[in-house]
């Protein structure tokens, strides 16, 4: 597993959030000045005091994964940080494609820093993982790091329900949050019996991190190994 990253790359990284490609060079992090399409997912993860990052994990970073209608990954990351200087909160913040569902990983940045690193774990809420589209901020507050049996496949990212990321989301502009709204895309089906809930275009049950490939059966898909 790969559980490294060098120091000067970092250093290059930690100034900004990473942005889209159309992301201008003035994006600052701020809701007014954001990409068009786009919303901001931010949160405070709560650094473990245990050693479950490893002694030589120099560099951590939020990702959003988005599995489109081809069954690629669109990766949205965070700027990265080093735990090792933040024992007790890192604050992220990452710019998403507004119109997509998503899952978010805590991972070691790969060596581009845009690309999917290796899991140190997912975030969960409710009975559902998938972030819904939307074009509204997201701030997820406080995020604890829960260690499951297996480590890093069971490593679970949580939040409140208050800040869970359908109490914050009006998919559909109705006025309803889609925690309470039946039908969070207005496409006339219900929820219940909708495959695609958000309508972000792909059938939801495509697009959980459990459909990924896992060729040894260990709980970390193939791509974040």
């Amino acid at each position: 597993m790969r559980l490294s990253v060098g120091l000067a790359t970092v250093a290059m990284t930690v100034a900004m959030t990473m942005c889209l490609t159309a992301c201008g060079a003035g994006f600052s992090g701020a809701g007014g000045d954001k990409p068009e399409g786009t919303r901001l997912v931010k949160g405070r993860l709560q650094i473990p005091d245990d050693d479950l990052f490893g002694r030589q994990v120099t560099g951590l970073q939020v990702a959003a994964l988005h599995i489109n209608a081809d069954g690629g990954i669109d990766i949205f990351p965070s700027a990265v940080f080093d735990p090792s200087e933040q024992r007790a909160e890192a604050s992220f913040v990452a710019t998403v494609g507004g119109g997509v569902d998503s899952f978010l990983v805590l991972q070691v940045p790969s060596a581009t820093q845009r690309g999917i690193g290796t899991l140190i774990g997912r975030y969960t809420f409710g009975g559902d993982n998938l972030v819904p589209r939307g074009e509204d901020d997201l701030d997820l507050g406080a995020i604890t790091v829960s260690r499951g049996a297996r480590v890093p496949a069971d490593t679970r990212l949580e939040s409140g329900a208050a800040p869970a990321p359908d109490a914050q989301t009006d998919t559909d502009v109705d006025g309803l949050n889609n925690d309470v709204d039946d039908d969070d895309d207005a496409d006339g089906i219900a929820d219940a019996s909708d495959a695609d809930v958000a309508g972000d275009g792909v059938d939801d049950s495509l697009q959980r991190y459990e459909v990924l490939a896992d060729a040894d059966s260990d709980g970390i898909a193939d791509v974040l190994q």
